[in-house]
């Protein structure tokens, strides 16, 4: 089984773009052979740097 994760940094009032520019993307992922799944995670708002940071998987 291989996981492939990807992290981005999301400038501050960005994060609701991100997310619906990542959920309304084209993919051909599902016809995959063995792919299962992939989610998109928001993790903490960094203040002093500017950023949310995202991670997929």
């Amino acid at each position: 089984m291989y996981i492939a994760m990807n992290r981005f940094k999301v400038q501050n009032g960005s994060e609701d773009a991100f997310e619906d520019v990542w959920k309304n993307r084209d993919s051909s992922l599902s016809e995959m052979k063995g792919f299962r799944e992939f989610h998109l995670l928001r993790g903490p708002l960094n203040e002093a740097e500017g950023y949310t940071l995202f991670a997929s998987h």
